[in-house]
């Protein structure tokens, strides 16, 4: 079996706890990689097959799983299952696999636990590999075509940063870099949104690793205990002042549902620390570290072998999920957010230049959030000369172009102003006279300059 280590710090010092396990450990975990296997090559199982297999799993459940109670139920359960036949008629190894998982989880309902038939993965594990750094360069490849989990960045409206995280990539010098890269673009904005109502589990070091940048001191954020070995490795943050600039932003969460394992432990940790509030809907419940085990003939299990422990709560959001600060629908989670955000801002505000430059973004922020839809009969209603500008109207698009500018596509706001794709400093907006017929149209500039001119075709 290929050996690796969950890696911590504890007051500044490197410590190393051996463990068998593969580098997807996390407060999650999922395997970062899966490997899938037609079921037409599976083998079909006998009766020795059959009860080879339950011995191997039973014999891994009371060995590692996290919880020695319901690891004792586990056991015996699947073991009386097996006794009264139930697994006898199974023949397909896939299906064996979902019945077992089902059973398990009847006992207990533990998401990070699940069997499955994988032989290509069994074969890894038990170190039958005959060209490991072939295989070590595949799985960094298939990291890097996902950007390390780090699915989007940018600057919203309003110069509020947008982070998007899908699932937490192992640490390394890519995924390190790449989680660098993204936190330092943001490092100049009002506040932050880390988007996790997608997000899944991965590695407990990459957590550690996005959180220390929103700390000036070493803080322990977590601790995670491992049964079988009777040890807690603690995590604390490990600060870094080329990132200064990040420990005094505002940042927000947002969760849905679907938030699960490696992704809750970021949210419950900022959360507990009060150094983030957390948007959107109660999370999945996922709070145990989790490895893959090879059984016999090519099965795989995921155990969950340890449990996160928050230093401050001295709990974890196993079962319950993570409670968000502000309840909400997921969807409406990102315009709460910013809405919070803008308030905070205006708040603060020191003068009118300041507000009115605030109430200019926040109208753009609002009219991305509630799109205003008008039809071709309107659209076409708009079109036409006026002095300087012509407006025109093309494959459902209204454009804007100014004499000896660049053609602009115009999205609108209202029934009558518009907002410029690609361009956040005017707003375009449609008069029309007594009769209803669009005669003027009015530029409005960001800071605060105002053209007019009248219809002329």
């Amino acid at each position: 079996m290929m050996r690796y280590f969950l890696t911590t710090r504890f007051n500044g010092h490197i410590c190393k706890k051996a463990l068998l396990v593969l580098p997807t450990v996390l407060f999650l975990f999922v395997s970062q990689l899966s490997f899938s296997q037609n079921t037409a090559n599976a083998f079909p199982l006998n009766a020795q097959a059959t009860k080879t297999l339950i011995d191997s799993l039973t014999n891994q459940i009371i060995k590692y799983y996290v919880i020695k109670d319901a690891a004792v139920k586990m056991n015996a359960y699947i073991k009386k299952r097996y006794k009264e036949g139930h697994y006898n008629n199974i023949k397909d190894p896939h299906a064996l696999a979902g019945a077992l998982t089902s059973d398990i989880l009847f006992i207990n309902r533990d998401e990070h636990f699940h069997l499955e038939y994988n032989p290509q993965m069994a074969n890894e594990l038990l170190g039958n590999i005959d060209d490991v750094p072939k295989m070590v360069a595949e799985k960094l490849r298939k990291e890097k075509e996902k950007n390390f989990g780090f699915k989007k960045v940018e600057v919203l409206n309003g110069n509020v940063g947008y982070l998007e995280i899908s699932s937490f990539s192992r640490l390394n010098k890519y995924s390190k870099a790449t989680a660098d890269a993204a936190l330092k673009m943001l490092s100049n904005s009002r506040a932050i949104i880390i988007d996790l109502r997608y997000g899944v589990g991965g590695s407990p070091d990459m957590v550690n690793h996005i959180i220390s940048h929103f700390f000036k001191y070493a803080t322990h954020v977590s601790d995670i205990y491992i049964r079988s070995e009777n040890t807690t490795l603690p995590y604390y943050t490990v600060p870094d002042s080329t990132y200064g600039a990040l420990i005094d932003i505002p940042i927000y969460v947002l969760t849905s549902y679907k938030t699960f394992s490696a992704a809750e432990g970021l949210c419950y940790e900022l959360q507990a620390l009060k150094r983030a509030t957390i948007v959107g809907e109660t999370t999945r419940g996922g709070a145990h570290t989790v490895t893959y085990r090879p059984l016999s003939s090519g099965f795989v299990c995921d155990i969950p072998f340890g449990r996160a422990i928050s230093p401050i709560t001295k709990r974890n959001w196993e079962k319950v999920g993570v409670v968000p600060d502000v309840k909400t629908p997921a969807e409406r989670a990102l315009e709460i957010a910013e809405a919070k955000i803008f308030e905070e801002a205006f708040n603060k505000a020191k003068d009118s230049s300041e507000i009115k430059s605030l109430k200019w973004q926040l109208d753009l922020v609002q009219s991305i959030n509630h799109p205003v839809q008008l039809d071709t009969a309107t659209f076409n209603s708009f079109t036409g000369l006026y002095g300087a500008y012509a407006i025109s109207y093309s494959y459902g698009v209204l454009y804007y172009q100014k004499t000896g500018k660049a053609k602009f596509p115009l999205i609108p706001m209202t029934t009558s102003i518009m907002r410029v794709k690609g361009n956040d400093t005017f707003t375009v907006e449609f008069f029309k006279n007594y009769y209803g017929k669009v005669t003027r149209i009015v530029t409005r500039y960001e800071d605060g300059r105002v053209e007019f001119a009248d219809r002329t075709d």
